[in-house]
């Protein structure tokens, strides 16, 4: 263990409140302390500590000449070192050494000074000389094993058609604009490294990183041991946790601009006729009585203003009847925001508005915006300063009656040609004061990403995009780039913002959609985008993604708290679940969808057979049933007339719960999930979990958890559902379980025998027991009461 032959070694192991201090008697200068869960490392040039945070997590502060600083706004405020942390540290002549059970910092005070982090297993992970030096320059250099891949840093632009997931040269770090995404971590699949920083860049070369412009007085970074998934997760710990979504922003979203009441209730209406489910409805400029005074930016636009842009399009926005009467169809109502006011009343350029007066007033003008002409309204305008609490706090207290009149959720809008915080504060404001005036989960998308967002319920869209096959296909690269750089929400405009897509372009782009993050499609000014606009073909391809994609709600939802829980979210790029497979490295035409599902949709004109790389393992086609064994690349017929084909794969060892679909997310309760289980050799795991979907209660533990485990064996195919947790008690009553590739002879629960029925299962749990055949082939099927343990064996 490194250190640990010497015979001048001196174990200590963390007792708090005891502190240490070592002299070196041939190094004078360097003393050793022990502090809370680390060691501080004091020499003639500065100071260095380090501390255990979690069991795979280590921080790194490097102080030249004592200088210290605050902490950007990328690091989670309530983060701390874990309670009741096992740290051991061991200390001699000019070195010392911090150790967990997951990662040990080893820090030596020679010449020149070093710091070398190492995983369990005593692997090398980086390794840090001359820090000092490195910090007079606003830099951290880390030396890492040669010819590892490297991911994170930042997206990609609208503009980068072709690139992919590797970042082995470095890359700015920057939150950018149109649908950009920046973070201050880079990541292999054996580490990764997170540098706390308000910008910079990284400059990769060899065995080398270097990440420079550090923006802090003193150098802090954590490096983090682990696989992919693992690392996200740890990075979430530093960063923060995103918070539960509402439910139905799992669901489908029509976002247009140009619209009026009206049209919306008979474009819900139709919606609602056809049965294609949706939940949101996202308004433009148009909700907003863009250009009066009185706070017109804020407002519903149910007025008739001489200033008004377009007066009166909701005219029973502010009273709340549109809301309420939305609200009973099952439709959330969202409400576009810009960062901007404007300036003066219509036709001066000296009265000025109420809103502009008082940020004029209390100085909450962005530092570097000067007035310029509106977007929309061609009159002065000016952007508030979001990193200000006081601009914060007003900015919501003006949208609080729009929010209590139907309001459900925020679209933030070109906040990004500032700071790397000015969408990341703009949605704070809206988190911070929501969650100060009701329980109802707040929930906003904006248009770029910096890591620390994603505290604030921040979900990120890719931009303007323009329409076509070309722009549909780079967005598969835009979004797993942005989920490397630590944002699990990310969204698009389907169907692409600039342009009219073609039937086919708008049926694939649809079903593509259904498998991202958050599925929404949107169009320039009067443009629409609602399937039956396209043609009956494509209309029935988007229709059945999207109703796939609600059928899905219970597996998605799931995978929403495990977002919540590690950051890592229901979209992951396939070598996080792959990282030992070089062929996975940089794939971004497949992703998979939580454990079980990978996806390669069809982005090409045309197309009738789609190339599709399959990792190796036992893979079901999900729509054909058809068993496909891994480890290469396989063609996939494609109908190029229908347009219906999404390629779609379950893997061996999974479990997917599912339900009957309906027109939205909670329109009735649902007593009954499917659990298809594909049991394989190694144990599959899957859990299930829900809440009320609309508070915060799941933050007091009112929330339903229950694991679901099953795997194959000599002796049978074992299926075990835990004891659920929480204090929620769901409208689930049962699971119906579809146990595929077996044929049971027997079945048991807990021990007792059921028995075999030639018919259908029976309604009652555990009652009784039947095999037949599916598109997967043999399947035994039965049902089981859901809030309690069962231990399941088929044989």
């Amino acid at each position: 263990m490194g250190l640990a032959t010497a015979s001048a070694i001196a174990m200590v192991i963390f007792a708090l409140g005891v502190p240490r201090l070592f002299a070196d008697a041939q190094h004078p200068a360097c003393n050793i302390e022990e502090k809370a869960g680390g060691i501080l490392v004091t020499g003639p040039t500065g100071s260095l500590e380090i501390e255990a945070l979690r069991a795979n997590i280590l921080r790194v502060d490097v102080r030249l000449a004592g200088k210290s600083s605050p902490r950007t706004l990328v690091i989670d405020p309530a983060l701390k070192a874990s309670a009741g942390l096992k740290v051991s540290i061991t200390h001699k002549d000019d070195s010392a050494e911090i150790e967990t059970t997951g990662i040990r910092g080893f820090i030596s005070c020679g010449q020149p000074w070093r710091v070398s982090i190492f995983d369990a297993e005593q692997n090398k992970l980086v390794e840090q000389v001359d820090p000092f030096g490195q910090a007079g320059w606003h830099s951290v250099n880390l030396l890492h094993r040669a010819n590892e891949n490297l991911y994170g840093m930042s997206g990609l632009s609208m503009h980068e058609n072709g690139g992919g997931l590797l970042r082995n040269n470095g890359s700015a770090v920057a939150a950018g604009a149109q649908g950009e995404a920046g973070a201050p971590w880079f990541f292999t699949t054996r580490f990764g490294v997170l540098i706390d920083s308000d910008g910079g860049g990284f400059d990769a070369r060899d065995e080398e990183v270097r990440f420079y412009g550090d923006s802090r007085e003193d150098m802090e970074y954590f490096v983090m041991a682990g696989q992919p998934t693992e690392v996200i997760a740890a990075l979430a710990e530093v960063s923060g946790h995103p918070p539960m979504p509402p439910k139905w922003a799992l669901g489908f979203m029509n976002s247009q601009w140009s619209s009026t009441e009206s049209e919306v209730k008979d474009i819900i209406a139709a919606y609602r006729q056809k049965h294609i489910p949706i939940d949101a409805f996202i308004m433009d400029y148009d909700w907003k009585a863009w250009g009066e005074d009185n706070y017109g930016e804020w407002r519903w636009n149910s007025t008739s203003s001489p200033e008004n842009a377009a007066p009166n399009k909701f005219p029973d926005g502010a009273s709340g009847e549109f809301g309420k009467e939305m609200r009973a169809q099952g439709i959330r109502l969202v409400g576009i925001l810009k960062p901007r006011v404007l300036l003066y009343t219509k036709g001066s350029t000296t009265q000025m508005h109420e809103a502009a007066a008082y940020a004029q007033a209390h100085n909450l003008w962005y530092p570097e915006d000067h007035p310029g002409l509106d977007l929309f309204i061609p009159q002065p305008a000016r952007s508030i300063d979001f990193s200000k609490a006081e601009a914060r706090t007003w900015f919501w207290q003006h949208l609080e009656p729009a929010f209590d009149a139907g309001i459900a959720a925020w679209w933030n809008d070109e906040a990004d040609y500032a700071n790397n915080f000015q969408f990341f504060n703009m949605a704070r404001s809206l988190y911070e004061g929501q969650r100060g005036h009701t329980d109802v989960r707040e929930w906003s998308i904006n248009r770029n990403f910096y890591l620390g967002a994603q505290r604030y319920s921040y979900a990120e869209w890719s931009g303007d995009i323009q329409t076509g096959f070309v722009n549909m296909a780079h967005q598969r690269a835009r979004m797993l780039a942005t989920i490397d750089a630590g944002e699990p929400h990310w969204s698009m405009d389907t169907g692409g913002f600039v342009g009219h897509p073609t039937p086919e372009n708008y049926a694939r782009w649809m079903e593509f959609a259904a498998f991202v993050p958050v599925d929404r499609v949107h169009g320039d000014y009067g443009e629409k985008r609602q399937p039956w606009v396209y043609g009956p073909t494509a209309e029935a391809a988007a229709t059945a993604a999207i109703r796939l994609r609600y059928e899905l709600l219970p597996y998605i939802y799931s995978y929403e708290h495990t977002a919540h829980e590690t950051g890592v979210g229901v979209v992951r790029p396939l070598f996080w679940a792959y990282p030992d497979d070089p062929n996975a490295a940089n794939i971004t035409d497949a992703w998979m969808f939580g454990d079980a599902f990978l996806v390669s949709p069809v982005v090409t004109q045309g197309e009738t057979r789609h190339t599709v790389y399959l990792p190796a393992g036992t893979w079901y086609d999900y729509f054909r049933g058809t068993r496909v064994n891994g480890g290469g690349t396989i063609q996939y017929p494609v109908d190029p007339d229908s347009w219906k084909d999404i390629p779609l794969f379950v893997r061996a060892g999974s479990i997917v719960a599912s339900r009957p679909v309906q027109d939205y997310v909670e329109q009735k309760p649902a007593p009954e999930v499917t659990l298809d289980v594909f049991a394989g050799p190694q144990p599959g795991r899957f859990v299930y979990y829900d809440d009320d979907g609309e508070t915060y209660a799941y933050e007091k533990d009112n929330f339903y958890q229950q694991p679901i485990t099953a795997i194959t064996s000599a002796d049978g195919t074992h299926v075990e559902i835990e004891t659920p947790k929480g204090y929620y008690r769901p409208a689930l009553r049962t699971y119906l379980l579809n146990i595929h590739g077996v044929s049971a002879a027997t079945v048991t629960i807990n021990g007792s025998h059921l028995p075999k029925s030639t018919a259908e299962p029976s309604q009652a749990a555990g009652a009784s027991w039947t095999i037949g055949e599916d598109r997967f082939g043999a399947v035994t099927t039965l049902r089981v009461q859901a809030d309690q343990a069962s231990q399941i064996v088929l044989k």
